[in-house]
């Protein structure tokens, strides 16, 4: 029976502070950092961790060890987790490079080979189209960051020494089967099949966020069907603001789009190109959202000086920003949108809608940087109110 190994590639997790004495410029916007071809080149001991074993039929072993290179060239092994039904787990952190060392070790000393192989299956991710983009090979080439084939195959190896496949994990959420493929030496032809899934844990866990009397929800899009998911933090003070507001006009607020159940990188085209997403580069929609942290507001009903402002203050009170962005912000206002339709009311929040963000400066450092934007000046509440009734928030 062949085994079923089962991988986790994580996009989103939390990472450490970066040293800026050697830092691999993972997503290109760097200002001092490493070729990733010279930093990997250099010569490693392998770490002294037991060989994570396979069965064999000779006296021939295959064996496999998974590696992340951190952003400050140091090199981590990556433990397995077993899952309730006892399937192994590995977990990589986002938009990183790692490897894997595959050995042939035993008495035997016959030439060995290795195959590596991957599929993605974003839609189990949300992701509800494709893409044929190259860059959405996870495989990079070292010597000059270009994909990789999705499979990558050595032969001809040397018994008892190590070889590796080093790859780069996606920006955006997806299933992956993964499938390693030993042959020669190590008792003929292994298949051990993985699915790796890439998604914001490590964060705070996902959950949705149920729609209420006092606010509403606009209607999905049909490539990203469940992109109403945000932290448990993201989704209490949502909904605290959005009864606030209600409470002050009675008016719902509409929210948009908010991350994937996995997280990770997700994009939204203008209407009016009716081009399909491509959420497998970063881009300039949706650059965020992809930790669960940041919410679409429209602003069409939010259409007064006096709203905005209370909104603003209200948001500001549970430390989010509010960010009025599109493409002409402030255009909406004094604007009657009760007899539009719901493409309409999509073409206006290209032009204008709140960018709610989440993110607090004092949060865990994720790769890539998460909304840095403040337009809080203060987290106090102003000594002369600009909403209509009083309000008591804690």
């Amino acid at each position: 029976m062949k085994p079923v190994l089962q991988a986790v590639l994580i996009l989103g997790l939390a990472m450490p502070a970066f040293s800026a004495a050697s830092a691999i410029d993972f997503d290109g916007k760097g200002d001092k950092s490493t070729k990733l071809g010279n930093l990997i080149k250099e010569t490693k001991q392998d770490k002294s961790q037991p060989l994570l074993t396979s069965p064999a039929n000779t006296d021939n072993t295959p064996a496999k060890k998974l590696f992340e290179i951190k952003e400050d060239g140091s090199e981590e092994l990556v433990h397995i987790t077993l899952t309730s039904d006892g399937k192994e787990v590995y977990e990589l952190r986002p938009n990183t490079y790692s490897y894997w060392t595959f050995h042939c070790t035993g008495q035997n000393l016959n030439p060995w080979g290795v195959c590596w192989s991957y599929t993605f299956r974003p839609a189990t991710a949300g992701h509800n189209h494709t893409s044929t983009d190259p860059r959405s090979y996870s495989h990079i080439n070292p010597d000059n960051g270009k994909p990789l084939p999705v499979e990558i195959c050595k032969s001809g190896l040397t018994p008892n020494t190590p070889s590796r496949i080093y790859f780069k994990a996606p920006v955006f959420s997806t299933l992956v089967l993964d499938k390693i493929k030993f042959s020669g030496g190590c008792s003929g032809t292994h298949s051990h099949e993985a699915h790796i899934t890439v998604t914001a844990q490590n964060l705070i866990q996902l959950a949705e966020l149920a729609e209420e009397p006092y606010f509403a929800f606009k209607p999905t899009s049909q490539y990203h069907p469940s992109n109403r998911f945000g932290t448990p933090d993201t989704n209490a003070k949502m909904k605290k603001i959005a009864w606030e507001y209600y409470q002050q006009f009675n008016q719902k607020l509409t929210v948009n789009d908010m991350g994937l159940a996995w997280g990770g990188r997700y994009h939204s085209p203008p209407i009016e190109t009716n081009e399909i997403p491509n959420c497998w580069i970063d881009g300039q929609f949706h650059f965020y959202h992809r930790y669960g942290r940041q919410i679409d507001v429209r602003s069409s009903t939010v259409n007064t000086p006096q709203k905005r402002n209370c909104l603003s203050e209200l948001a500001c009170i549970y430390q989010v920003d509010p960010i009025l962005e599109g493409k002409v912000p402030g255009s909406l206002l004094g604007r009657d949108v009760s007899m539009l339709s719901e493409s309409e009311l999509d073409a206006l929040d290209r032009v204008e809608h709140y960018h709610f963000n989440f993110a607090k400066p004092t949060d865990l450092t994720v790769t890539p940087r998460d909304d840095y934007r403040k337009t809080c000046s203060s987290y106090l509440p102003p000594e002369v109110s600009v909403c209509p009734k009083p309000y008591s928030l804690k």
